[in-house]
């Protein structure tokens, strides 16, 4: 479907191809742009085609011999780390040096907001205005920030990015709430004091340990995630607690 959608083909080319279509490459004039999203996404034999046309500036429409010309622009967009992709063999490097002729590298959601509350404001009010009318979106950008500070955190890293923030916006407005694919533990109460002392290394080896055991247990007893919970390297809470733990032996003895 894809493939059809953007070189177009002939009738009889496949199943339910009944007449002829031109694809997008074929309805983009001299001065058009075909924006491909999601480019990391795409099949290895429709990387060859695509590189084809970027080299050659022409195409042929599925089951036609027929070569057409491309005179518009090709852009693409992904979210994967092409390099990545192309060391596993996933994604081809010579198109990817085709494409990254002007190479534009968009900010994660985390990174524009950065420690700006006013900069989230502003995208959730935006989101918001897509949803609602004009004159509702205030109210559903302050009801969904102040949803997002009570549960999530103005520290959560939003791994899906734009995408997710909308979708937290349209939870909210539906259902009062928005649950995350992997939704962070937040310590509460007297463990925020807890966690302060161990940023500020003002935390000591017994409130240390009375802060692991307590972590231990809120994070369902998950050493990794009581650590990172705690901002500090697993490998250095465990050895810390390995010679307190010798002490103790050391004293029953």
């Amino acid at each position: 479907l894809v493939e059809s959608a953007l070189f177009g083909h002939r009738r009889g080319a496949f199943t339910g191809a009944l007449e002829d279509r031109d694809g997008w490459l074929q309805t983009c004039g001299p001065h058009g742009t075909v924006f491909l999203d999601e480019i990391g996404e795409i099949t290895r034999d429709l990387q060859v085609k695509l590189l084809r046309v970027l080299e050659s500036r022409v195409f042929q429409r599925v089951g036609d011999v027929q070569e057409f010309p491309f005179q518009g622009k090709l852009t693409a967009a992904t979210n994967r780390d092409l390099g990545v992709e192309i060391e596993s063999g996933r994604f081809r490097a010579d198109l990817y040096y085709r494409l990254c002729g002007d190479l534009i590298r968009t900010p994660s959601l985390r990174e524009q907001i950065g420690d700006s509350p006013a900069e989230l404001r502003n995208l959730t009010l935006f989101v918001a205005g897509k949803l609602v009318p004009e004159a509702e979106a205030d109210d559903l950008a302050e009801d969904v920030l102040h949803w997002i500070e009570n549960h999530l955190g103005t520290d959560y890293p939003w791994p899906g990015n734009v995408r997710e923030l909308e979708q937290c916006v349209r939870n909210v407005l539906v259902r009062g709430e928005y649950q995350p694919l992997k939704r962070p533990k937040r310590p509460t109460g007297a463990m925020t004091e807890f966690l302060e002392e161990v940023r500020t290394g003002r935390l000591s080896l017994d409130r240390l340990t009375e802060l692991y055991i307590t972590l231990v247990y809120q994070q369902d007893q998950n050493f990794v995630h009581a650590a990172e919970a705690m901002g500090i390297d697993r490998r250095t809470v465990k050895a810390r607690l390995d010679r307190e733990f010798l002490r103790g032996l050391a004293a029953d003895a």
